[in-house]
């Protein structure tokens, strides 16, 4: 089901010719070459002349040449010099094929597409495969709602008794007069959010102003916040991407959608200079944000964790969601892929919050349960007589259940998370187990084509409702496991900021839908 929008309207953008920080986000992206041209280094040695364009999915390095051209062997490395001086290193390359151009009394030309998934661009070139990363940094969508730090930048509503003070500095260079109305605008200083030990090194989230000098045209502070891993021994390229990966995954689910990353930086173990090399980062496939409607804008007192009021919180459950990340990654992966779609349903995506319970590890699932020596004996035998026919779909089939003998099932899966919701917030979801069961029934429908005992017609209007559930007690057991204190969360009132305050919002009229079409 995919919610339908109304007319639309559009509206002149009002825009201030100088405005100040408009000028300054146009100069920062000024900035910001995405061609390159150089010469390029192929993994044999061999310079080539070539141009770099970064355009997303569309990056292409492009080589051309008066001598044969050595093939670039797929997940191979080109580092690159552009005559405008910057280090370019390609990593993960990929090149079809080489072709070359031949007319009648001219010289062979040979050239070559190249494809890169990261581009790393400085002054030195990245070694991805050395332990050479000693931390990465890079921005998400919707940092500073999970970050709001509302109190790190003001404005004196009295500026008069201070305003003297202000501008000591600039009158030791000629006389400055104060007026009636002065304005002073400030940050803190105190550029540090949090600062989290983990498993993956320290975790830590930062305020990095950027101001104007000031002048005729006025005076702006623009703030960008950014996320640092720090390992404790420095790592491979990869290895470092992976960590980015995974605490983007944390946010996007503190924040009830998926994060777009950008800004992405890496700081090397290389010296130049006394000053430890930082590379920009350019992936040419990009993380991109769920939804960027403000329907789905996540709002700072409706996201489940609060890291400025309640820092200790906030410490350990991103310490403990990390440490858990190698068991969970897939699982919760899965969990990303389904809040991409957004406001999209259908059965496609209620199979897929169901699964991901499939595939959790093992603690976080009921035990197996210990079969007694008869069952064992006959599961042997039945086993055993069934390897006698030839392979096929059936036999291999009874098979498959008879080595699940024991093992816990998806509803018991499904039913041991929910409890863990149902412990803390099971006064304000009734029933949860009840809505968890007609999930679990309605994947079964769509998968095997059977209903067991529900009428699935008069279920199919609340499959959004029902993978919500999925996707709510997946998410908020998985925080609950972590530390979260859901009961703290559910005391406060909430609108629409969140995924979770949004399945809260409509819990009681969708369950009372429920029982009805159920007769539960």
């Amino acid at each position: 089901m995919v919610t339908t929008m109304g007319p639309c309207i559009f509206h002149r953008k009002a825009t201030t010719r100088n405005d100040p920080l408009r000028m300054a986000k146009k100069r920062d992206k000024d900035k910001r070459p995405t061609q390159f041209l150089g010469t390029y280094t192929l993994p044999n040695g061999q310079p080539v002349v070539g141009e770099l364009r970064l355009k997303g999915v569309s990056t292409l390095l492009k080589l051309h040449s008066d001598s044969i051209l050595a093939c670039v062997k797929e997940a191979s490395c080109v580092n690159g010099t552009a005559y405008t001086g910057e280090y370019l290193t390609l990593i993960d390359c990929h090149s079809p094929s080489i072709a070359h151009t031949s007319f009648k009394d001219a010289p062979t030309q040979y050239h070559a597409d190249v494809f890169p998934h990261y581009v790393a661009i400085g002054r030195s070139h990245l070694k991805p495969d050395k332990p050479c990363i000693s931390a990465i940094h890079f921005t998400t969508a919707d940092l500073a709602t999970l970050f709001y730090d509302f109190d790190a930048f003001g404005h004196v509503i009295d500026a008069k008794p201070i305003i003297d003070v202000v501008l000591q500095e600039r009158r030791q260079m000629r006389p400055v007069k104060a007026g009636e109305r002065p304005h002073v605008f400030y940050f803190t200083g105190k550029d540090c959010i949090v600062e989290v030990p983990t498993t993956i090194g320290k975790v830590s989230v930062h305020h990095r102003p950027r101001f104007g000098m000031g002048g005729p045209e006025g005076v702006f502070i623009k703030n960008r916040i950014i996320v640092s891993i720090e390992p404790d021994e420095p790592v491979p390229f990869n290895d470092a991407v992976d960590r980015m990966y995974g605490v983007a995954c944390f946010l996007s689910m503190v924040a009830g959608r998926a994060q777009g990353i950008d800004h992405i930086h890496v700081t090397t173990t290389e010296v130049i200079d006394d000053i430890p090399q930082s590379l920009a980062i350019s992936p040419s496939y990009r993380w991109k944000a769920s939804n960027k409607s403000d329907q789905y804008k996540p709002h700072p007192g409706d996201v489940p964790l609060d890291p400025i009021q309640h820092r200790p919180e906030f410490d350990v459950v991103l310490a403990d969601w990390v440490a858990r990340h190698s068991g969970w990654r897939v699982a919760r992966g899965r969990y990303l892929e389904c809040m991409r779609k957004a406001n999209k349903y259908g059965p496609e995506r209620l199979v897929a919050a169901a699964n991901m319970f499939d595939i959790l590890p093992a603690d976080a699932v009921p035990m197996a349960v210990e079969l007694s020596d008869d069952l064992v004996a006959t599961r042997d035998s039945c086993a055993e007589r069934f390897r006698i026919h030839p392979r096929g779909i059936d036999r291999d089939s009874a098979l498959s259940a008879l080595g699940r003998l024991g093992q816990p099932s998806l509803p018991k899966k499904v039913a041991h998370r929910a409890s863990i919701v149902g412990s803390k917030l099971g006064a304000r979801f009734p029933d949860l187990l009840l809505v968890a069961s007609v999930a679990v029934k309605c994947r079964n429908f769509f998968v095997h084509g059977s209903a067991d005992d529900i009428d699935y017609p008069k279920v199919e209007p609340l499959v959004p409702f029902l993978t919500d559930t999925l996707e709510f007690i997946f998410a908020a057991s998985d925080f609950i496991d972590a530390g979260w204190d859901a009961q703290r969360w559910n005391s406060n009132g909430h609108s629409w900021g969140h995924s979770f305050a949004r399945y809260r919002s409509e819990y009681d009229m969708a369950l009372a839908e429920l029982r009805r079409v159920t007769n539960a």
